[in-house]
């Protein structure tokens, strides 16, 4: 029975070596340069801009850290992101104003008769209020929904 006791014990620890082991290989190859390098993430606008349209871009160290230049064919250096708003005025231009639907409130005011007002309180704030010929005023989504 001692025998048998010491046998596994023996087993048991020639089990967990192996598996230590093996965990320790793996690490191992799974260390690699390439595994240690930091992941990028979507790459500098300006840097591809530059390279598509011919020219190479290039991390120049300043006093304020570093920052990329655009070496043209023609050998001048812009600074890349000088560069990129200069020349590419199509991706720079502010989309179109997309106008939203009416106030609801706003709108059943007027249809009603009323004239929709900004009015602010005493902090400052705006709320829609609905005028009428006769001057009262009311509070354009109250009158909303007890009329609608």
């Amino acid at each position: 029975m001692r025998n048998l006791k010491a046998l596994v014990s023996v087993a048991m620890i020639a089990i967990s070596m192996t598996g230590v082991a093996a965990t320790k290989s793996n690490a191992v190859k799974r260390n690699t340069k390439k595994d240690r390098e930091p992941a990028v993430g979507m790459e500098n606008p300006a840097s591809v801009y530059c390279t598509k349209n011919g020219g190479k871009s290039i991390i120049v160290k300043g006093k304020g850290g570093e920052y990329g230049v655009c070496q043209l064919k023609d050998g001048t250096a812009v600074e890349e992101w000088e560069y990129y708003r200069e020349n590419n005025k199509d991706e720079n231009k502010e989309p179109e104003k997309i106008i939203g639907t009416p106030n609801p409130a706003s709108v059943f005011c007027e249809k009603h008769g009323g004239k929709s007002i900004n009015v602010k309180d005493k902090n400052g704030n705006e709320t829609g209020k609905c005028q009428f010929k006769d001057g009262t005023k009311v509070d354009e989504w109250n009158y909303y929904r007890e009329n609608n």
